[in-house]
């Protein structure tokens, strides 16, 4: 019910949106998908996410009554000129082919993904344990409560929308609905780029209404594969970065419609897309500010940015501040801030043979793993293909010399700052990681973090294309249209789009008994110990095993099956340490539950000093931890 009434109401929003301010039914449905993401958000730290489905059944009645009480004004006074009601015809946009393809992809690939189960490590790790832990709290968790502490930062935009399809079985949890939730949250912000190509095929084609449908239904099948182009991972997993660069190309283009909107939608929406972008991942803030600097670079200023900005800015600050307060921070933001502020960074000695892995890969290497009977480009290859539909824009007219240079300036700097920030990265922060001595690995890191910079160039060299394609002949227009047509269709990961829909299903039983076996017997247990028990939820576990074994990547896939409930580890060596070694352990993990796997028997001596009133310690026990002047007690609960 709550996932239906949301959808209703969020549709609905979208056609007030494209009524009201007289722009395609793409850009309502992105606009109201940014207002739902940012609800959600707000209700979150309330864990009141479910009161969503109240807000959009609210919102149902009232358009709903607005319908009846308008239809009876009009039949009472058998006018010939009906009035529609709250002030449009619904039916308009119900039935615009827009509006019905969103829908019915949606729907289809809801249905398509309905056995998927998660393979990928960055899933595993963090993504979709997050979106879990949302499931079962209804919101964000308390103090050292959030799952997967190592990441404990990142913005939960992604987990957010992942929650709302989620509801669809809200009666237990269904993780293939996340995948669902991923897709739609990308394409609901390629939509206004959808809304473009219908409207640039709408104009002055003068083709038959079949030839007319296929180029509708083609235009819109590009805009589904755009993001596959760049990087693969999109079919795999459900990376933030993806999404954070669809976001970036909708607020570019968004920001360059200055001329062609209302100008309080225009701040609007620049405000709520910038917000979801910062929200989207950490280094969302490095794409909001290079999308300021494009607005500050080539629009017209106004002081209303400002409150853009203080809106999105916001947003963004209440994340860091909760984080703060809940000692949320993930492990790669305490490295960089550590290097960046201790003066003792060196690059390490490997830095020239990295530069050459990432100048191979960036030239060389496909930006996506699958191998297509189509082109499979490079890096290197995209951004050219870029500057040569940025200079096709300049050459036709479309853009005059002075658009076509700013536009280039800010691509090209934004361009270099963006590569040169991912190199910095993998000879600072990821320098201890050998996995990309190796130009495929480092092609495939390129694709997927700079992912923000091809994706969002092109989404917004498409929609400035169709902006100004009346300025041109119908023969011009159509010639560079459909290089961009072709251009996707020719790059496009179909191998991806394959296995993503339809060829995992060979490989299910095989993921859901990997999993099986990287938990193990012993994770079972503790999961079902854990999980059965509602209070730990949002809760944080230590447990301990024995440190002659090394369970790093199981205790990943542990800890992602425990979600609600949050996990870390640590282990003992009874032969060496003392129970007062072990207080130290679990007051510095900052857990408020102990757990010990003892298979061989040896943990006894190390926590019976700490049980409280002379109870008897019991391995394969939840114990809460209590903290007294007498140091760290144990109590069974």
């Amino acid at each position: 019910m709550i996932f239906w009434t949301t959808v209703a109401a969020m549709l609905a929003l979208s056609i007030c949106i494209a009524d009201r301010y007289k722009v395609s039914i793409g850009d309502g449905i992105a606009l109201s998908g940014a207002t739902t993401i940012l609800l959600l958000y707000i209700l979150a730290f309330f864990r009141g996410m479910k009161l969503i489905g109240v807000v959009g059944l609210v919102f149902v009645v009232v358009i709903l009554l607005g319908s009846f009480f308008s239809a009876k004004k009009n039949n009472a006074e058998k006018t010939t000129k009906k009035e529609p009601f709250c002030g449009f015809s619904l039916k308009i946009y119900a039935l615009d082919p827009l509006f019905i393809m969103f829908v019915a992809v949606v729907a289809i690939v809801t249905i398509l993904t309905r056995q998927q189960v998660f393979s990928w490590w960055d899933d595993i790790n963090f993504w979709s344990s997050d979106a879990k832990q949302l499931f079962y709290m209804n919101g964000f968790p308390g103090k050292y409560g959030n799952v997967s502490p190592e990441f404990g930062d990142y913005p939960p935009v992604t987990s957010i929308f992942k929650w709302l399809f989620l509801q669809i079985s809200s009666g237990s949890y269904n993780e293939s609905l996340q995948f669902a939730g991923y897709f739609s949250l990308n394409l609901i912000f390629l939509m206004p780029l959808a809304g473009k190509l219908r409207k640039w095929i709408g104009d002055g084609w003068g083709v038959g209404a079949l030839k007319k449908t296929t180029l509708q239904v083609t235009s819109f099948a590009v805009v589904a594969l755009l993001p596959g182009v760049f990087n693969g991972i999109i079919y795999y997993g459900t990376p933030a970065d993806i999404t954070m660069g669809i976001v970036y190309g909708a607020l570019l283009l968004a920001i360059y419609d200055q001329d062609i909107v209302d100008e309080s939608f225009y701040y609007v929406r620049i405000a709520l897309y910038s917000s979801v972008l910062f929200l989207t991942k950490s280094v969302g803030i490095e794409w909001a500010i290079f999308a300021f600097l494009f607005y500050l670079f080539t629009r017209k200023k106004s002081w209303k940015i400002l409150i853009s900005c203080a809106v999105s800015g916001g947003f963004y600050m209440s994340w860091l501040l909760f984080c703060f307060i809940n000692r949320r921070v993930a492990k790669l933001t305490g490295a960089g801030l550590r290097m960046a502020t201790s003066g003792t960074y060196t690059a390490p000695q490997n830095t020239l043979e990295k530069a050459g892995y990432f100048i191979e890969g960036f030239w060389t290497m496909p930006m996506h793993a699958d191998s297509n009977l189509t082109f499979d480009i490079s890096t290197g290859a995209a951004v050219l293909i870029l500057a040569a539909f940025l200079f096709a824009l300049k050459r036709s007219g479309i853009l005059n010399a002075v658009e076509a240079k700013k536009i280039g300036i800010f691509l090209g700097i934004s361009g270099l700052l963006c590569y040169g920030i991912i190199f910095l990265a993998h000879i600072s922060i990821f320098q201890t990681e050998d996995q990309y001595l190796d130009a495929y690995a480092m092609a495939v890191s390129i694709s997927r973090y700079a992912c923000p910079f091809t994706l969002g160039g092109f989404y917004l060299i498409m929609g400035v294309f169709c902006n100004g394609c009346s300025k041109v002949s119908l023969k011009i227009s159509k010639r560079i249209g459909i290089a961009f047509l072709m251009f996707v269709l020719l790059t496009a990961d179909y191998t991806g789009v394959y296995k993503h829909l339809w060829g995992y299903r060979k490989s299910v039983e095989e993921n859901i008994k990997y999993c099986y076996d990287m938990v193990d017997d012993e994770g079972r247990i503790l999961v079902d110990n854990l999980v059965q028990n509602e209070s730990l939820w949002g809760k944080r576990v230590l447990v301990m095993r024995d440190g002659h074994t090394y369970t790093w990547v199981h205790d990943t896939y542990i800890s992602k099956e425990a979600s609600p409930v949050a996990l870390v580890y640590d282990g003992y060596l009874a032969e060496q340490e003392s129970f007062g070694d072990m207080a130290n352990k679990i007051l510095t993990s900052h857990a408020s539950y102990l757990y010990v796997e003892d298979v061989d028997g040896t943990a006894a001596e190390l926590f019976d000093p700490l049980m409280k009133n002379g109870e008897k310690f019991i391995p394969s026990t939840v114990y809460k931890i209590e903290i007294s002047e007498k140091g760290v007690v144990l109590t069974s609960i």
